[in-house]
C-alpha cells in the first residue's frame, strides 16, 4: 500500500540497504556486489528481498547475464547517491567546525565569471566570514550543472539562457557581458587606423571549441560580414590560457566585455573599435530550485554587489543606474 510504502521509505530505509542495491544497480551482478562490499551473496539478497517486500515492487528483473534495474531501483539508486553526498558534506562540514572553521561554500563557475566577478565576491565573503572555505570549481559548464544537482556544488556562474537549464534550477542575472575585438598589445597592427574585419580575418587569431555556443555565435558572426572564419586559429575554452597566448604572440580574439577590460588595464591587449557584440546571455547565478543556506544567499547578494559595482565603471552615470534597477529585478527561472 502506498502508505506503507511512504512510511517504509521514511522510517526504515536505511542506509546500509542503499548501499546494498547501490552496489547491485552499479555491478549488475549479486555475486560482484557482494565481493565489492566485502559481505557474502546470500546477505545481498536478503538485504534486496527485505527492500521489495516492503515497497512491494521490483527492484531488479533478474536476466542470465545479469540484473536489470527498474525504474523504481533507479529512482532510489539516485536517491542513495544524493545522500551520500549530503553526507559526506556533512561531515566535511563538521570536521571544519571541529577544527575552528566556518563551514564551506562551493561554487562552480565558467570562464565569464572568472576575472572580476567571482574575485570581488570571494574576497568580499572572506571579510564577512573570515574562517568560512570558499572551494571554486571551474570544469565545463555540462559537469558543473551535473555537480550541481547531485549536490556537489551550491551555486553555478554562467553564461546560459534560462531556457538551456533544466527545470529543477533558479537563477538570478547578475550582468551584461557584451563581446568586444581585442588584439594583443604588441601586435604589428596595434598602432594602425581604420583596421576592417576583411584584414584582420587573414591574421592569427584565438578561437573558441566547436561544438560550444561561444563557437556557434562567432561563425554566425563571420558570416553576417560575408567572411569566413580565420584559417589561422588557436582553438581554446580557457580564459586564462586565452590571456597567457595575448601577452606572447599577436593575436587577436573576441571576449567578454569585464576579461578584455582586465586584460587592457594588465597591459595585455588593445580594444578595438570594431562591433564584435555576439548577443550571448547574460551572466548569471544558479542553484536547485530550494530553500538555501544564510551563506548561499548572502553569497548570491555579494555577487550581486559585485556585478553592479563593475557594470557603474564600465558605464556612464545614466547607463549605470539603469543597469542597477536591471539587475535587481533580475531573478529568472528555468522555465521562463
Amino acid at each position: 500500500m502506498p502508505k506503507a510504502t511512504l512510511d517504509f521509505v521514511l522510517r526504515r530505509l536505511t542506509l546500509r540497504q542503499l548501499r546494498v542495491l547501490e552496489a547491485a544497480h552499479d555491478t549488475q551482478s549479486l555475486s560482484a556486489a557482494a565481493e565489492l562490499l566485502h559481505v557474502t551473496q546470500p546477505a545481498i539478497s536478503k538485504a534486496l528481498g527485505e527492500m521489495e517486500q516492503s515497497l512491494g515492487q521490483t527492484l531488479f528483473v533478474r536476466r542470465p547475464r545479469g540484473l536489470r534495474a527498474t525504474v523504481l531501483c533507479e529512482r532510489l539508486v539516485a536517491l542513495s547517491r544524493r545522500l551520500d553526498v549530503e553526507l559526506r558534506r556533512g561531515a566535511d562540514e563538521i570536521h571544519a567546525l571541529l577544527s575552528g572553521a566556518d563551514g564551506e561554500l562551493r561554487i562552480g563557475a565558467t570562464n565569464a565569471a572568472l576575472p572580476q566577478v567571482l574575485p570581488d565576491a570571494l574576497a568580499a565573503m572572506k571579510l564577512l566570514h573570515p574562517h568560512i572555505t570558499l572551494t571554486v570549481r571551474t570544469h565545463a559548464l555540462s559537469s558543473l550543472v551535473d555537480e550541481l544537482r547531485r549536490g556537489s556544488l551550491d551555486l553555478v556562474l554562467a553564461r546560459l539562457h534560462p531556457s538551456d537549464m533544466p527545470q529543477d534550477l533558479q537563477g538570478r542575472v547578475l550582468m551584461r557581458q557584451p563581446e568586444v575585438l581585442v588584439m594583443s598589445s604588441h601586435h604589428p597592427l596595434a598602432r594602425q587606423r581604420n583596421l576592417t574585419w576583411e584584414a584582420l580575418q587573414r591574421e592569427a587569431w584565438i578561437g573558441h571549441l566547436p561544438g560550444t555556443r561561444t563557437r556557434e555565435m562567432q561563425e554566425r558572426h563571420w558570416r553576417s560580414l560575408g567572411l569566413q572564419p580565420p584559417a589561422n586559429q588557436i582553438v581554446s575554452g580557457d580564459a586564462m590560457l586565452t590571456l597567457s597566448l595575448l601577452r606572447r604572440m599577436p593575436l587577436l580574439a573576441i571576449l567578454p566585455q569585464p576579461l578584455a577590460r582586465f586584460a587592457t588595464q594588465q597591459g595585455i591587449t588593445k580594444i578595438l573599435p570594431l562591433e564584435a557584440d555576439l548577443g550571448l546571455a547574460d551572466l548569471s547565478v544558479w542553484h536547485l530550485r530550494e530553500p538555501q543556506s544564510s551563506q548561499v544567499e548572502a553569497f548570491k547578494e555579494l555577487l550581486q554587489q559585485a556585478a553592479l559595482q563593475i557594470e557603474g565603471e564600465n558605464a556612464g552615470p545614466q547607463t549605470s543606474t539603469a543597469a542597477s534597477a536591471s539587475s535587481r529585478s533580475g531573478s529568472l527561472s528555468s522555465s521562463s
